[in-house]
C-alpha cells in the first residue's frame, strides 16, 4: 500500500508536531489538501506545508470531495469525530483517524457497521502499539520465556486534566495489552478515585479479564512529574518492567529495544506512519480492532457508574 496524495482535516498541535514531521520526511508524498476550523490555523498550515499546489479550506467537505486524494487523516477534537468520520465514510477513500469514533456508543456502532460494509481501509492511529518493543514482548509472552503470565499492569502518569476521559483515552493503552497478548479481554471493570483533586476520571484504574490472568491500567492525570508509561509483566519466573516512552526494559539493566525517536515526545508515531504508507493493510483486522476497543471503552464508561463488570 502506497499513499501519495494526503488530505488532512484539523491542524492542531498533534498534526503540527507529530504527524507533519514524519510525513514531511517521506519522498514522493504530497500533503495536497488541508482543512482547518479557524482562519488562524489555516494561516499556520499555509506557512508549514511545503507544497505550492496544496489546497487550503475552512470547509472539510471540500477536502472530502477531492477525488485526487489517496488518503485522509482526521485529527480533530474528540467531540467532532463522529460527524467528520461519518462524512468521510460517505466517500470512496481510505482514512486514518483517532479513537473514539464518537462520544456516543450508539453512534460509534453505526460507524463501525458502515465501515464493515465498505471496501476502503480505515486505520485507527494507535501509535504506541506499533513500537518494536510491543512485538518483542509479544514473543516473550507467546513462547513462555519466563513461564506463564500471572498478571500485568500498565501505569500512565501525566498532567492532562481537565480534558481526560476513560472512554476517550483507553484505546491507546488497552490496545498495548491486546497486541502483546494477541487476544482481547472477556470483560472489563473500572473505578475512579473519588477523593482526587478532580472528580471521577483524573485518577483511577481499569481491570481487564483475559481469562487466564488479569491486566490493570492505572492512570493518574494530576501528577506534576514527567509523563511516563510503565508496564509490568508478572511472569512465573520473572517480573519484566518496561518504560514504553523510552522502549527500555528496566528490569534487564535498561535494555533498549531500537525504535524511531519521536518528534513530539510520543513514541510509535513514525513506525505507525511508515507502516501505514508502505505496508499492506488488513482491512478486516482494523475493523475487528476498532470494534473490540469500542466495546472496551463503552464497558469501562458504564462500569464507572455501575461499579460492576461488563462483557466485551
Amino acid at each position: 500500500m502506497t499513499y501519495k496524495k494526503i488530505g488532512i482535516i484539523g491542524f492542531g498541535s498533534w498534526v503540527k508536531n507529530a504527524y507533519l514531521p514524519v510525513l514531511s520526511e517521506i519522498e514522493n508524498l504530497n500533503i495536497s489538501h488541508v482543512s482547518t476550523k479557524t482562519e488562524k490555523s489555516l494561516v499556520t498550515a499555509k506557512t508549514l506545508i511545503n507544497n505550492t499546489d496544496c489546497k487550503f479550506s475552512l470547509d472539510y467537505m471540500r477536502l472530502i470531495d477531492d477525488k485526487q486524494l489517496d488518503l485522509i487523516i482526521i485529527s480533530v477534537p474528540d467531540s467532532s469525530h463522529g460527524k467528520i468520520i461519518s462524512d468521510v465514510l460517505s466517500r470512496d477513500i481510505d482514512c486514518i483517524f483517532e479513537m473514539p469514533l464518537s462520544m456516543e456508543n450508539s453512534e460509534s456502532k453505526k460507524i463501525i457497521s458502515k465501515m464493515s460494509s465498505k471496501s476502503n481501509i480505515y486505520i485507527p492511529n494507535l501509535e504506541m502499539s506499533h513500537l518494536p518493543i510491543i512485538s518483542y514482548l509479544g514473543k516473550m509472552f507467546e513462547t513462555n520465556k519466563f513461564g506463564n503470565l500471572e498478571k500485568a499492569k500498565l501505569k500512565l502518569s501525566a498532567n492532562w486534566w481537565p480534558g481526560f476521559s476513560i472512554y476517550t483515552a483507553s484505546p491507546w493503552y488497552i490496545d498495548v495489552f491486546n497486541k502483546i497478548f494477541n487476544i482481547a479481554p472477556k470483560r472489563v471493570t473500572s473505578s475512579g478515585v473519588t477523593k482526587s483533586k478532580f472528580p471521577t476520571e483524573s485518577k483511577g484504574s481499569a481491570i481487564l479479564d483475559y481469562g487466564d490472568f488479569f491486566a490493570e491500567w492505572e492512570f493518574d492525570m494530576e501528577t506534576q512529574t514527567e509523563l511516563s508509561v510503565i508496564l509490568d509483566l508478572f511472569f512465573e519466573k520473572e517480573t519484566v518492567q518496561v518504560d514504553l516512552m523510552k522502549s527500555e526494559i528496566k528490569s534487564d539493566n535498561n535494555k533498549k529495544i531500537s525504535f524511531f525517536e519521536p518528534h513530539y515526545g510520543w513514541p510509535g508515531m513514525k513506525e505507525f506512519i511508515l507502516n501505514t504508507m508502505f505496508e499492506k493493510q488488513d482491512r478486516l483486522q482494523h475493523i475487528e480492532d476498532i470494534n473490540i476497543l469500542q466495546n472496551i471503552s463503552n464497558g469501562l464508561k458504564l462500569s464507572l457508574n455501575s461499579k460492576d463488570w461488563h462483557g466485551v
